[in-house]
């Protein structure tokens, strides 16, 4: 990202940064507003907060809206908030997609939430299957897209005991499912070596896995599970198995992750994944934006030297925010460094 222009966004002053290309250190006290930049840059890619779902929150006390806007690679993106209504902007032109600004500006966080990934349920797994394969191949969303199409007009069909509906979407639905599966699988496969190879270095322990579980047994084509669970699903009124039961399983040994690893190892193994995808999208030319929340709070300083030297290695642009430049390794390389203080964003001399 080469600019971006803040304007109404949660506590911060209005702003203008010209971020460096691969490092930017946000330095300031709890409250000062630091994580509120790392998450105006995620929300103009996704459109989204990974603080809270009420968007209207994102808007600055006696502020009528607020706005996020960059320019990347030559795009020029931006998104607004005033209350009850969201607009997005590409180009100079209105979008309507969120995938039109995600897809030019890949980015992943790494924050006091990412443990979600190994402790929370198989949806949020899901979510990072999907957002790596979106990144990955540049048709999965339309693939998406169709499969939960299908998936809704199939339920509908079993929740109104209509056969021939049901019988005219299945065949659609074990086609779409096929399609998604398999680029999950691609994805999950190619995070693998550099996954593999962190944990190694950071954990030193054996035994660590990670699989894919494609929603129904791996020997069986889609058209089979569906087949065979027919009457199952007649009576539930809902389709039970298919990429919507999906999960992500991280393993020590034979047993799940979540039950033998300590939190700060839990940690460790779920920094790994994000960092290993961060580097695949980067191998595919996306050159990714990576957000660093206050990690110094997460990890021993042994651990927190290793992953920022990783991190820092990496083709992608870093914003990294700690409570102090002292809390950090003095290794980091040369980039841009920020103080804030009472949501005023000031370069560090």
């Amino acid at each position: 990202m080469e600019r971006l222009d803040l304007h109404g966004f949660r506590n911060l002053g209005d702003a203008r940064l010209a971020p460096h290309p691969r490092l930017n250190v946000v330095v300031g006290a709890n409250g000062a507003g630091k994580t509120s930049l790392l998450e105006a840059v995620y929300f103009l890619s996704r459109v989204r907060s990974f603080r809270t779902r009420q968007l209207d929150r994102l808007i600055r006390w006696g502020a009528g809206e607020m706005r996020v806007a960059g320019i990347r690679h030559g795009d020029r993106l931006g998104v607004a908030r005033s209350p009850g209504q969201t607009r997005l902007r590409l180009n100079g032109a209105d979008a309507s997609a969120r995938s039109s600004l995600a897809e030019r500006l890949p980015v992943q966080v790494i924050n006091t939430e990412h443990q979600r990934l190994i402790l929370d349920g198989p949806r949020v797994r899901r979510q990072f299957l999907d957002w790596g394969a979106f990144h990955m191949e540049r048709d999965y969303h339309s693939r998406a897209l169709r499969y939960h199409h299908a998936l809704r007009q199939r339920n509908a069909a079993l929740r109104a005991d209509d056969r021939r509906s049901e019988r005219a979407w299945t065949p659609l639905l074990a086609q779409y499912a096929a399609d998604l599966d398999a680029a999950r699988e691609r994805f999950v496969e190619a995070l693998l070596p550099t996954w593999e190879r962190l944990t190694r270095s950071w954990l030193g322990l054996e035994g660590l896995g990670l699989r894919y579980y494609r929603g129904a047994s791996a020997t069986q084509a889609w058209a089979q599970v569906f087949a065979e669970q027919q009457e199952r699903d007649r009576a539930q009124g809902f389709t039970g198995r298919g990429p919507h039961r999906a999960d992500l399983v991280l393993s020590h040994g034979r047993l799940a992750a979540v039950d033998t690893l300590s939190r700060g190892q839990q940690k460790l193994l779920v920094v790994a994944l994000l960092i290993a995808e961060v580097r695949l999208w980067a191998e595919g030319g996306l050159a990714p934006v990576l957000l660093i929340d206050d990690l110094p709070a997460e990890l021993d300083p042994e651990h927190l030297r290793a992953v920022l030297e990783t991190v820092t290695a990496e083709p992608a642009q870093v914003f990294l925010s700690a409570i102090s430049a002292e809390a950090l390794p003095p290794s980091l390389p040369r980039g841009h460094w920020y103080t804030v203080r009472q949501g005023t964003l000031a370069t560090m001399v």
